[in-house]
């Protein structure tokens, strides 16, 4: 039976009220980003990621065959290969070689110990295998923790993340301090390493043209679990196959470095068959030293249907290295165990309705804010947001959801709700403030005899932000342009589509684009948001094309930009400098690439910009996330709050006028004196007095 959302709602609010949660998973992430960005100083990140992908998506195309060949090569060499089609089978597989192994054993239970493994956490072994009477030992210090506690991972590659040292301490039953609980471990491990009769790991990678694994581990235990033990048993996915050598080592250029912020990991075990010697007279011996029996368990478990699925395929070039997790902002805020099923982070959210039905992840996938940090972030170029909403679809709304939605999507209805209201916004601590005159009202005739100029203000700028259009207009105005402003238009239908309905935002994007067709010119927007969502995601959503409107839009940065680029005699000289903190917002830095631009513009205009020591990639807006997870929205606006205060700007400027509302009604929840405003005001307030 699917969860509750009152039960979700009550597991996030307690992972948002758990202090020492807060504390290790901000440590965590700070620290983590902070190593990958390090690694990456000395590797050129957007070159090793095109090589990847390129390298991963021509893996895929010939999957089915790299398997056999991969079977072919490992068999030659004494090894053993085994196909599972779901959970199911694989554990059944796993079970018989493991009752194998042991069926000469007799006195105590039989020990398997494992090396961290996210494929044994998807197919659930841990309590198959137990229920069967062996002993299960995870040895990675992460696992352990995790299995003692009987939790699951709460991380791809940091499993006990969730987990302070004194949490620690209190598992193991030592002093709180890293020494003594390693120490521990070691101790408590170390005979169950020799006693073990069953050793199981995942891979990494596993290369066709050797039948070769291949482990990328720190701690050391993978070599224990892969040697001593008689037996050793490989689980991992179809997708970790690649095609050569080569692949392999183009992973592993960028799996540490994204992953543990490492040039290379302490250990890279490659393994190829079981343990072999011809050092008697060159006569072949199998189960030298390490282990006489190699088994790969190679597991589809939805794999090729991700793989036939156009929007999904690019998923499985995923090479778990955790990095979309240390970039998602919710996820720093609630942690794995509520942004996830057993695989969690942005590419849990993605991974999980494949192996596990969507109902596992339906509401955690409602915890995505559409920043598109994961993507940003990740080594091979997974456009984990798209995805994410393609699941997002068929998911359940809240009641919240759906009343802004039916209402967003009826403009006439939408226009009286947002008049009633306005003259009450803002009286609710944290909500945000809307105008009392929309920009609509405010508009006159244009009396410059000019090139014509259209400005969409958007439904957000219009009825919250006119301030922003007014200001658009004014620098339009005094560089010469005829403005005008269609009154039929409203939304783009961003805040449907990022709700999951593509319909309603594709029939909202060509409402728009009707109500802009005739319309003359550029067609100017404030909103950043708003302008690539018109002109890059409708398309996804199934929007009629826009070649008309589309082609004529630009977003206000760049215009404004180009405007004082060439007619500098705009700005007053003598206008007074102010440092302003400048907020990058999610679509304009990472979907549209706008970083130097906003700067630019300032700085032409007078202005002294000071960047946001960023913390959480995202201010918390992301359209109605921030009304359906109002809490999550809080704290991520609070961390923002807390990077403006160390710039000591009391001016911050964005070109998103989502991100500002939310800045601004957090700041005023919290009585903290700083005005926030378009980039858009701030120029127009420097204009010479001729055009002020």
């Amino acid at each position: 039976m699917p969860e509750s959302r009152r039960h979700f709602s009550r597991r996030v609010n307690k992972a948002l009220a758990d202090p020492d949660l807060q504390r290790a998973l901000t440590n965590a992430m700070t620290g983590l980003r902070a190593r990958r960005n390090s690694a990456f100083e000395s590797f050129d990140f957007d070159k090793g990621r095109e090589d990847l992908k390129r390298r991963r998506r021509a893996n895929l195309e010939h999957l089915p065959e790299l398997v056999e060949q991969f079977k072919a090569h490992l068999e030659a060499v004494g090894g053993k290969v085994h196909f599972a089609k779901d959970a199911a089978e694989a554990r059944d597989i796993i079970a018989q070689i493991c009752w194998n192994a042991g069926s000469g054993k007799k006195g105590d239970r039989m020990i398997v110990t494992k090396v961290k493994s996210m494929a044994s956490e998807e197919i659930e072994l841990n309590p198959y295998l137990e229920s069967l009477g062996m002993e299960v030992v995870e040895t990675d210090l992460g696992e352990r923790m995790v299995q003692l506690t009987h939790t699951h991972p709460s991380h791809l590659i940091a499993p006990a993340i969730h987990l302070t040292k004194e949490d620690a301490a209190n598992v193991f039953g030592t002093e709180a301090t890293v020494e003594a609980i390693q120490h521990h471990a070691r101790e408590s491990l170390r005979q169950k390493f020799i006693d073990a009769t069953v050793g199981i790991s995942g891979a990494n990678m596993a290369i066709a043209e050797t039948g070769t694994i291949v482990l990328v581990t720190n701690e050391g235990n993978a070599d224990l679990t892969t040697t001593l033990p008689p037996v050793h048993i490989a689980l991992f996915g179809m997708d970790k196959v690649v095609a050569t050598l080569d692949d392999a080592v183009a992973v592993l250029r960028m799996l540490p470095r994204s992953g543990t912020g490492q040039i290379m990991t302490s250990y890279v075990n490659w393994i190829t068959g079981p343990s072999r010697s011809a050092d008697i007279e060159q006569s072949l011996t199998i189960g030298v030293h390490g282990p006489r029996e190699m088994h790969c368990v190679i597991l589809d478990n939805g794999r090729e249907e991700m793989r036939a699925d156009p929007v999904f395929k690019d998923a499985l070039t995923c090479i778990r290295c955790g990095a979309c997790s240390n970039a998602c902002p919710a996820f720093m805020a609630v942690g794995g165990h509520q942004f996830g099923h057993i695989y969690n982070g942005p590419i849990g959210l993605v991974l999980t309705p494949f192996h596990h039905g969507l109902d596992e992840v339906d509401l955690p996938n409602t915890l995505c804010t559409q920043c598109n940090a994961c993507q940003e972030i990740c080594p091979v170029d997974i456009p984990l947001p798209r995805q994410i909403l393609e699941h997002r679809k068929q998911g359940r709304k809240s009641l919240r959801k759906q009343a802004v939605l039916n209402v967003w999507k009826r403009p006439e209805l939408a226009d009286r709700v947002l008049r009633a209201g306005a003259p009450f916004s803002g009286l609710i601590p944290g909500a945000p403030r809307l105008a009392r005159v929309p920009y609509r009202d405010r508009v006159k005739p244009s009396e410059v005899d000019g090139e014509p100029l259209t400005i969409f203000a958007s439904c957000m700028v219009d009825r919250v932000q006119p301030q922003a259009a007014v200001a658009l207009e004014r620098i339009a105005t005094a560089a010469g342009f005829n403005v005008g402003f269609p009154k039929g238009q409203w939304c783009c239908g961003l805040i449907a589509a990022n709700a999951g309905d593509f319909k309603g935002g594709a029939a909202l994007h060509d409402d728009l684009a009707e109500s802009l067709v005739n319309s003359k010119g550029l067609i100017v927007t404030p909103s950043a948001s708003c302008f690539g969502a018109f002109t890059i995601d409708a398309a996804e959503w199934g929007a009629s094309a826009a070649e008309n409107v589309g082609s004529r839009m630009r977003d206000s940065t760049r215009f404004a930009l180009d405007v004082l680029t060439r007619r500098p005699e705009l700005v007053d000289p003598d206008g007074m400098s102010l440092k302003i903190a400048y907020h990058d917002s999610c679509q304009s830095l990472r979907q549209l690439g706008l970083k130097s631009e906003p700067r630019r513009l300032l700085e032409l205009a007078g202005y002294e910009v000071v960047d946001i020591p960023d913390i959480a990639n995202c201010c918390g807006f992301g359209g109605t996330f921030s009304i359906e997870w109002p809490r999550v929205a809080g704290r991520l606006a609070q961390w923002k709050l807390d990077a403006i205060a160390k710039t000591g700007c009391t001016v911050v400027a964005s070109d998103n006028p989502g991100c500002l509302m939310h800045i601004e009604a957090a700041a005023r929840a919290r009585h903290i004196d700083v005005r926030v405003a378009h980039v858009l005001e701030l120029v127009a307030e420097h204009l010479t007095d001729g055009y002020a």
